[in-house]
C-alpha cells in the first residue's frame, strides 16, 4: 500500500507546492490595470491558466490517495463519494483563486453563480437529493456493504429485505430473494432501515398415527 501510495502523495505535494508558487510569481510579477506592460499581463493571465492545469493534477492525485487509503475501511463506494466531494470543492478554489488573480470581480460572479445554483437545483432536485443522502449514509452509516437489513417503506413497495451489496452516489443495490433492486439513496434515508430478522426454522412435518399399526400391537 505504501508503494503505491507514494507516487501520488509525491505529486499531490509537488503539484501543491508549485501552485503556491505560482500564486505568489503571480502577485510579484503580473499586472492587469491600464498601466501594466505586455509582459506583466501576459504573467498574470499565463499564471491563472497554469494555475488551474497544476491545482488539477493536485486535485486529481489527492483524491487518488483518498481513495486508496479509505476504501478498505470503508468501501469503495463511500471513497468514491468522498473523491467527488474533494474534486468539487479543491475546483472550486481553484477557479475562484483563479479569477482572483485576473482582478475578476468575485462578488458579481457570486451573484451569478448563485442564481444559476438555484435554476440547476431546482432542475435536478431529485438527482442532488440522492446525492445529498448519499452523503448522509456514508457519515451516518446506519448499515454498511454486506449488511442484512430489511427497508420498511411503502412508497418503495417494501418492505424489502436483502443484502446489501453496493452503496452508490444514487442508489443503494441490495440482492434479495427475488433479485437484485436498486432503492433510490433519497427514499432509503427517509425509510424504516433494521436488520434483517433470522428466519425460524421450518417445524417438523407433523405425521399422523397409522390406525392400522395400533392395531396390530
Amino acid at each position: 500500500m505504501a508503494r503505491r501510495l507514494f507516487p501520488d502523495t509525491k505529486r499531490t505535494i509537488g503539484a501543491g507546492t508549485l501552485a503556491a508558487l505560482i500564486v505568489i510569481g503571480v502577485e510579484v510579477f503580473g499586472r492587469l490595470d491600464a498601466g501594466a506592460m505586455l509582459w506583466q499581463k501576459a504573467v498574470s493571465v499565463g499564471g491563472a491558466l497554469l494555475f488551474v492545469g497544476v491545482m488539477a493534477v493536485a486535485i486529481r492525485n489527492l483524491g487518488n490517495v483518498i481513495v486508496r487509503h479509505t476504501q478498505s475501511h470503508i468501501g469503495i463506494s463511500h471513497a468514491g463519494i468522498i473523491r467527488l466531494g474533494i474534486s468539487l470543492v479543491g475546483y472550486q478554489v481553484a477557479v475562484v483563486t483563479a479569477l482572483g488573480m485576473l482582478n475578476v470581480g468575485i462578488g458579481q460572479l457570486l451573484v451569478g453563480g448563485a442564481l444559476t445554483g438555484v435554476v440547476v437545483g431546482i432542475a435536478c432536485q431529485q438527482s442532488l437529493g440522492n446525492l445529498f443522502a448519499g452523503l448522509v449514509l456514508l457519515m451516518s452509516r446506519p448499515f454498511t456493504i454486506g449488511d442484512q437489513i430489511v427497508v420498511h417503506s411503502g412508497a418503495l413497495g417494501g418492505p424489502h429485505l436483502g443484502m446489501v451489496i453496493e452503496m452508490g452516489l444514487v442508489y443503494v443495490v441490495l440482492e434479495t430473494d427475488d433479485g437484485v433492486i436498486r432503492l433510490p439513496n433519497s427514499a432509503v434515508l427517509a425509510a424504516g432501515v433494521g436488520p434483517r430478522p433470522v428466519r425460524d426454522p421450518a417445524p417438523a412435518p407433523h405425521v399422523a398415527p397409522d390406525p392400522a399399526k395400533g392395531l396390530s400391537e
